[in-house]
């Protein structure tokens, strides 16, 4: 029989050499021949075990920090190609032709809108007018006049009154505000020419082409930036104008100054270009001058 020292805990178990407790080297049974019931009295002189043995670990079984994992690290995927990497390729390069088609059937659009021809909008005695205007300083070569018969006579008579309409000057745009020489001719009262030169305006005109020569009978026009009234008061407009004609012949014209249209006989006058040039003005607090409309009542 063995017990331990320290604990005092005895084993029956001869093979064990140490406290299965507190690791303590066990020791012996001393047995007395007299009284085998007796208890042995011991003390720590007694026990001449030697002292524990420390296991030493060979440095080639002690793991390196390389080969522990940390907690919370998570093994890598191996890198691989996506399979999907042509048709994310092929995505992109679609969306990328639809992007420059879309750009460029934009930039067709705002070219053929700026190119378009502008229509006056008919009222009851006033022939559809269609325009075209391309703004410019200088006075326009006057077409010539050529006398149609027949067949092409009446052909001509019945198309629309096609105008060119030049300016001498065109104030700059403001966002997207315009104030090209055909708003003049656009059917609505909401955009305006307006001239561009510093100062007042007086001397600054507009000029009329037509593509065939007419009998002009009357001009209906609003003289101001119709907008709303207050953009009418604060933009100058036309006090007195006079009109030129291709015969040779003008007339001399004078506004109220109301936002009112104004309805200009001119009689009977066979012309192939209508020039108005400003005279005077009512002073507003923008020193530029406008004018929103202008259409002709005419015959063949």
């Amino acid at each position: 029989m063995k017990y331990c020292p320290k604990c005092s805990r005895t084993y029956s178990d001869d093979s064990l050499s140490f406290c299965l407790d507190d690791g303590t080297l066990l020791s012996r049974v001393k047995a007395n021949p007299l009284d085998t019931n007796a208890t042995l009295p011991y003390s720590s002189a007694d026990v001449t075990s030697p002292p524990p043995v420390t296991e030493v670990i060979p440095p080639a079984a002690a793991p390196t920090l390389a080969a522990i994992p940390l907690k919370n690290e998570l093994p890598r995927a191996p890198t691989t190609r996506s399979s999907n990497s042509v048709l994310t390729a092929a995505v992109i390069t679609i969306a990328l032709l639809l992007l420059v088609i879309t750009g460029l059937g934009v930039i067709f659009l705002l070219r053929q809108k700026s190119s378009e021809q502008g229509v006056v909008q008919p009222n009851s005695n006033v022939n559809t007018i269609t325009g075209t205007a391309t703004a410019s300083r200088s006075p326009v070569v006057t077409p010539s006049s050529q006398s149609l018969s027949g067949e092409e006579d009446l052909r001509q008579a019945k198309s629309p009154l096609r105008i060119k309409v030049t300016a001498s000057s065109v104030r700059l745009s403001v966002q997207s505000n315009t104030y090209r020489p055909e708003n003049v001719m656009d059917g609505t009262r909401k955009t305006a020419w307006i001239e561009g030169v510093d100062g007042s305006g007086v001397g600054e005109w507009l000029r009329f082409d037509f593509d065939r020569q007419i009998n002009l009978h009357r001009i209906l026009i609003l003289p101001g930036y119709f907008k709303s009234p207050e953009i009418w008061r604060r933009n100058n407009r036309v006090s007195t104008a006079t009109f030129n004609f291709s015969d040779g012949s003008s007339r001399l014209f004078n506004f109220p100054d109301l936002m009112e249209r104004q309805s200009l006989d001119v009689g009977s006058v066979r012309t192939n270009w209508v020039q108005l040039k400003i005279d005077s003005i009512y002073p507003g607090t923008d020193p530029d001058t406008a004018i929103s409309e202008i259409a002709f009542e005419w015959e063949p």
